[in-house]
């Protein structure tokens, strides 16, 4: 017959290094188990936060999408009215998403536009604040253009040179540079305006707007270096 288990005891246990730590482990979390409690209860509040932060910033996302979404179908019907206000309403209900990222800079250029300078600017810091990747060099193309017709020549020459370096492709930052070589024209620094327009023009085709345009400040400054001579 088999004779049945006996039990260990804890002395026993004790001497047994495996069975020890068992049973060590056990009166641990028993001695504090309300300390288990509160660490447990804690992870799961913190995971639960997380859980609806991540869920408000989806919701967020989805509805300035939304939004944009018919501001852009408002100015294709040319209901102009209604595309401002929602843009309007996305940049001021959606701050920090993309969509209103992309929402305050077209404010800022159909304002700019609109001739509404004051207004223009006012979203154009705002965005610049914070720009996206797609708008920055536009952005501060805009800028620029409004430095430039405030006669704010220095701060002009510092925000082009900024856009030249966040363009995104080469046929971008020479049009930014054509617009550094016009100042030089304009305020005197021919040599320097020269040094910039000229590589440009060999660099592309009889006929393209920047060709055209490099060709135009060239021949400007062949008038103005022969009467020079």
């Amino acid at each position: 017959m088999l004779k049945a288990k006996r039990k260990l005891t804890k002395k026993e246990i004790k001497h047994d290094p495996f069975l020890e730590s068992i049973y060590e482990t056990k009166e641990y979390v028993k001695a504090n188990q309300s300390l288990f409690i509160k660490i447990g209860s804690g992870i799961i509040i913190v995971l639960l936060a997380a859980l609806i932060f991540n869920n408000n910033l989806q919701n967020k996302k989805i509805g300035s999408e939304e939004l944009l979404g018919k501001a852009m179908v408002s100015f294709s019907i040319g209901d102009k009215d209604n595309g401002f206000l929602q843009l309007q309403l996305l940049t001021d209900d959606y701050t920090g998403t993309s969509a209103s990222q992309q929402g305050m800079f077209m404010l800022a250029k159909l304002y700019y536009e609109d001739n509404d300078i004051l207004t223009a600017e006012s979203y154009l810091n705002d965005f610049l604040h914070d720009p996206t990747d797609e708008f920055h060099a536009s952005a501060l193309e805009i800028k620029a253009d409004i430095l430039k017709s405030s006669n704010k020549n220095a701060e002009f020459e510092s925000t082009v040179e900024k856009a030249i370096k966040v363009a995104v492709n080469d046929k971008e930052k020479d049009r930014f540079r054509l617009k550094l070589a016009s100042l030089y024209m304009e305020t005197g620094l021919h040599t320097l305006a020269k040094e910039i327009a000229e590589p440009i023009r060999m660099s592309y085709d009889r006929r393209t707007e920047l060709y055209n345009k490099a060709d135009e400040i060239l021949g400007h400054l062949h008038i103005v270096f022969t009467d020079e001579q």
